[in-house]
């Protein structure tokens, strides 16, 4: 529960100053009030420092170009400027999830001036990997070893791997699938 401004500051008389009369001192105390709790708040939630602080900033700007939204008889203002908080943070949140998608020149830059040499990796991680994954698939049951051998390893289409076993195509697909998801769960664990 949020409580409301001790009883020194009252967030909706400096909301309603903000509105009405553009007042730089009132928004100011609200903003030296409210910034540091709001930054608290929001650094527990996101646990990253600068989009927490790109929260609060955001917030306390909505704040001064929308105080004229708040209803005092909605609700307690600093609820308010909480709820303006939360869905600063949705829109940063999903914002950032874009730009991830995103291809930046900067990403390209080694790809275009370096050659990669697929051996680079050091034989001793090749022999981890290929232990580990041989451990994975001789936990598998039998049939689904037999196929993700023949379709991962081996490289063989799922059809040649029907025809070459005499069973039906779905039964490789179904099997492989059960396979690869009993792979992947022993790995997260």
């Amino acid at each position: 529960m949020i409580k409301e401004a001790s009883p020194e500051i009252d967030v909706a008389s400096l909301l309603s100053d903000i509105a009405h009369t553009r007042c730089k001192r009132s928004y100011e105390t609200l903003f030296t009030f409210v910034a540091p709790k709001l930054l608290s708040f929001t650094r527990k939630q996101m646990r990253d420092e600068s989009l927490a602080m790109e929260v609060v900033q955001e917030t306390m700007l909505k704040v001064w170009l929308k105080a004229h939204l708040y209803d005092q008889s909605k609700g307690a203002a600093l609820t308010w400027i909480y709820s303006v908080a939360r869905n600063v943070k949705f829109d940063l949140l999903r914002k950032t999830k874009h730009q991830q998608d995103w291809v930046q020149g900067d990403d390209l830059w080694p790809i275009l001036h370096e050659e990669r040499d697929p051996d680079a990796l050091p034989p001793e991680f090749h022999s981890i990997v290929n232990n580990e994954l041989e451990n994975l698939i001789n936990n598998l049951p039998a049939a689904q070893a037999e196929i993700v051998r023949m379709v991962c390893l081996q490289g063989a289409s799922h059809q040649e791997v029907s025809d070459s076993l005499g069973v039906p195509l779905g039964t490789v697909k179904s099997r492989l699938r059960l396979a690869l998801q009993k792979m992947k769960e022993a790995l997260d664990e």
